[in-house]
């Protein structure tokens, strides 16, 4: 079996971390007014940024069916996924009772609170649940996600379910393209070929405004592949390193651009473009620099690791 850590799985979500840094600081940094089909740079980003995590979440899943049973599985994810959504979902919380005038500040009121934010990780946890069980009902075997898949077609949207009805197709992806080591299979094909062919097609499905399925497919297979085949010469070390603290950059400039981004550091419109441009740009910068510097502490001292980290 492949080693778990693998140099270009963290360098892609390296760039999507960035990229949603990015995305959010375009959204929140600018006018209340703005609309997605406004900016270009927000469409490419949005169009697979999360499916691209989702995708690499299965992926990397693949190992954690191989290695644990059912029981010992789903206690892992609590550890590695629960512990942290409860602890960040806590920082949100307090963060909204203080600022954003939430009222319900009992014990209650928090699990209400964190049972409906970073809707991400809830995501990860119930399609890591759907893994062990169909790894235990059916083996891993492929019909067992084809049924896994109609399930949750028809499953409601109540709840926190929504964001895994969406991501659970992207999550089977990653599965699968461990299970049967699809990258090796495709790499037949020159690479400049396979990009450009990729790209192209994922600028024209954002175009034809085509479902999340078609464009979060295709534009997570651009940056997987891209980075797959790029990894050989290339060594990425600024990504791999944003790629490995990426869940806590995620979670807490999602803190900072709720909180403070939207409500005070909007640019106006009536700056130019190339202001505003680089005003945008610096503050993607920065945010994530400063979040990386807040995730290296964390992993410093063994309780903020396990809680905030996951680890």
């Amino acid at each position: 079996m492949k080693k778990i850590r693998e140099n270009w799985v963290d360098a892609a979500r390296g760039l999507a971390i960035y990229s949603v840094v990015l995305g959010h600081s375009i959204q929140y940094g600018t006018p209340q007014n703005y609309e997605f089909r406004a900016n270009e740079v927000f469409q490419l980003i949005y169009g697979c940024h999360m499916p691209l995590f989702m995708i690499l979440s299965g992926y990397l899943f693949w190992y954690s069916l191989n290695r644990y049973d059912l029981i010992h599985g789903i206690l892992s994810k609590i550890k590695g996924i629960m512990i942290p959504c409860a602890a960040w979902g806590f920082l949100t919380w307090m963060c909204d009772v203080l600022l954003g005038g939430y009222s319900d500040i009992s014990l209650g009121g928090y699990l209400r609170y964190t049972a409906f934010s970073n809707w991400f990780l809830w995501a990860v946890f119930y399609c890591s649940l759907y893994g062990f069980i169909t790894k235990y009902l059916f083996r891993s075997h492929i019909l067992g996600y084809i049924v896994l898949l109609c399930v949750n077609y028809i499953m409601p949207n109540i709840g926190n379910y929504s964001g895994t009805k969406r991501m659970l197709p992207f999550f089977i992806m990653g599965i699968l393209l461990n299970q049967y080591n699809l990258l090796d299979k495709i790499k037949a094909i020159p690479k400049i070929l396979l990009l450009l062919s990729l790209g192209g097609l994922y600028i024209l499905t954002l175009r034809l405004g085509c479902i999340e399925l078609i464009t979060g497919t295709i534009g997570s297979a651009l940056v997987i592949v891209g980075f797959y085949r790029l990894s050989e010469r290339y060594h990425f070390s600024v990504l791999r390193r944003l790629g490995e603290v990426s869940i806590s950059i995620y979670l807490s400039t999602g803190i900072v651009f709720f909180f403070w981004i939207k409500e005070y550091f909007r640019i106006s419109d009536s700056y130019r473009y190339l202001i505003k441009a680089t005003y945008i740009f610096l503050m993607s910068i920065v945010l994530t620099g400063l979040s990386f510097v807040l995730s290296k502490l964390l992993q410093r001292n063994s309780v903020t690791n396990k809680l905030f980290m996951g680890r």
